[in-house]
């Protein structure tokens, strides 16, 4: 893993290569896009400082009483991305979360309308709540379905087009920035289209992904599990180590917005592929929510996923901001009776009040209630109360 020095060297570095780049093209402009955003007239070259910041507060309670009452920061990141010579994009964010360095985006594109393709380590195009940032994400946390399935960043190369509200990516990847011990890595496969035809007053988007996952050289051992709905909860369902070479998952997505309503949705079936003479280990998950801004905003999309919110009225001119409420139904079930695997079944029911400040600051609160049947946590009821108080540039 690189050092923190190494890296702010690299991030310096590329940054007085644009700059001079920029200077050397003589005329500068600069926009503000919550930070500034140095361009060259002829737009061949940009540069712009990224990050956010996240910070946390959870209140969680089980069967047993008080688990959880902390603090973190969920997101500290900061970083560079920019364009060279008009159809070369690239990107850097490092997240400092957790007292530790890891890099999450660095990618290197080829931009090519209506096609492009990318190189580095990015996320793998998989579901339309991974794919939205968790800047724009509805809910302190995605969807269970995400984070139980190993949905994650690699290192990897894709192919995008994204034309005409239809979007197609399909990758190969293969590790990611952290390395590994394996000197033979498992390779992933993985694709995801959508379709979001226009309507009066919004859109319908439509998508599908899948991918196929094998694991590292000589390593026979698959696990999922997952919390409620706040990173500070522990995880209530789990699996537990499994014999499985490789896994697949298909998934199916829908959402609509009409105005300042917004409805979404998601559901997803992993397999587990066990070694000759096992049975393979079956597990699913979902959600559906709906939400509304009360101010009258509608959510941002693009290129299928969710964007920023336009705030119309916003706190430092003398508004309101913009008010949205929204409610979720979580499922995520990790118990196959046939192939012997009981990590057990977690439902959970989730509100949420977020106050975005301006276009760039938001306030979250969330209360969700889940309940686990099967597994060694059979049973237990879980109350999570959460705050966010983020910002991002």
């Amino acid at each position: 893993m690189p050092t923190p020095k190494t890296i702010f060297a690299t991030i310096g570095a590329t940054a007085l290569l644009v700059t001079t780049s920029i200077a050397n093209a003589q005329d500068l402009n600069v926009n503000w896009k919550g930070a500034p955003e140095l361009s060259s007239a002829d737009g061949n070259f940009k540069m712009k400082l990224r990050g956010r910041l996240f910070t946390d507060w959870a209140s969680v309670s089980d069967n047993g009483g008080k688990a959880v009452d902390a603090t973190e920061f969920r997101a500290a990141r900061f970083g560079i991305e920019g364009v060279i010579m008009k159809d070369v994009k690239y990107k850097l964010e490092l997240d400092f979360a957790g007292n530790k360095t890891n890099i999450t985006d660095a990618t290197v594109e080829w931009a090519l309308k209506p096609v492009s393709v990318i190189v580095g380590q990015f996320k793998t195009p998989t579901s339309l709540e991974e794919q939205t940032s968790s800047r724009y994400i509805t809910f302190l946390e995605r969807g269970s379905l995400t984070d139980a399935f190993g949905f994650s960043r690699q290192i990897g190369i894709a192919a995008n087009y994204a034309q005409n509200d239809v979007t197609f990516k399909a990758g190969i990847f293969q590790g990611n920035a952290k390395g590994g011990s394996k000197s033979i890595q498992g390779r992933t496969y993985a694709a995801r289209a959508t379709f979001a035809p226009q309507i009066k007053n919004g859109f319908i988007h439509i998508g599908a992904s899948a991918f196929q996952r094998e694991n590292d050289q000589t390593v026979l051992i698959k696990s999922y599990s997952q919390r409620p709905h706040h990173h500070l909860a522990g995880k209530y369902v789990n699996t537990g180590n499994f014999a499985a070479k490789s896994d697949s998952f298909y998934g199916v997505e829908f959402a609509g917005v009409m105005g300042p309503l917004s409805a979404q949705a998601e559901w997803g079936w992993l397999k587990a592929k066990a070694p000759t003479g096992g049975v393979d280990a079956k597990f699913n998950g979902g959600y559906i929510d709906v939400s509304y801004i009360l101010t009258g905003e509608s959510r941002g999309y693009k290129n299928g996923s969710f964007g920023r919110i336009k705030v119309n009225n916003p706190v430092f001119k003398g508004g309101a901001g913009a008010w949205q409420i929204a409610a979720r139904y979580d499922v995520i079930d990790l118990s196959d009776t046939a192939a012997a695997v009981i990590g057990g079944k977690q439902t959970s029911y989730i509100i949420g009040v977020n106050w975005h400040l301006n276009n760039y600051a938001r306030v979250m609160a969330n209360y969700s209630r889940s309940d686990v049947k099967g597994g060694v946590n059979d049973g237990e009821d879980i109350n999570a109360f959460g705050l966010r108080f983020q910002v991002d540039w």
